[in-house]
């Protein structure tokens, strides 16, 4: 049996990054909840990092939120607004993810409809080169939004956050229509 299942450039960018914005929100709830309970002093966690090479656990919130701002704006064929350089607090934290999550929630579909189609020039620190869009979206765009949350993941974790697999994958009865619990 075949199906024809067919997804825009929306349906693969926007839920999906909104969907990972309450992730890592929740992230940031653990790490507070974490403090409280080991008596640290606020923000701690937010200084944290996997690797000594590696951004800090609150660096993660704040460069994934610039990414999603840069990598949409592309796939608009827009200039990429300045990233944003956000306190290291819970709140400005929070705030930018909201401020993040409010611009998604906002993109309408016909904005990078045939985003697909396009072909764009990427410049260094990860890769120089032109890539077609299917290209940037599958193998730029998501995994490097991807990757922020689960290095965020990770650092929380390690430090004793009572977290696993179900908490990476976020609220899913939020989807389809489904309850997954």
């Amino acid at each position: 049996m075949e199906f024809d299942v067919s997804l825009s450039v929306y349906d693969i960018t926007v839920p999906v990054m909104v969907h990972g914005l309450n992730v890592m929100n929740d992230y940031l709830d653990h790490a507070q909840a974490l403090e409280r309970t080991r008596g640290c002093e606020p923000g701690r966690i937010l200084g944290e990092r996997l690797a000594s090479d590696m951004l800090s656990f609150g660096e993660q919130f704040s460069v994934s939120c610039n990414k999603v701002d840069a990598h949409m704006a592309k796939l608009m064929q827009r200039d990429a607004p300045a990233p944003q350089n956000t306190l290291m607090m819970y709140p400005a934290l929070k705030g930018r993810l909201l401020e993040t999550r409010g611009f998604l929630q906002n993109l309408q579909p016909g904005e990078i409809a045939g985003a697909q189609s396009r072909t764009y020039e990427l410049t260094p620190p990860i890769v120089r080169g032109w890539f077609g869009g299917d290209d940037y979206i599958r193998h730029l765009v998501l995994p490097d939004f991807f990757f922020h949350i689960a290095i965020a993941h990770a650092i929380v974790r390690r430090l004793g956050a009572k977290i696993g697999k179900r908490d990476y994958l976020g609220n899913l009865s939020q989807q389809s229509g489904g309850d997954y619990s």
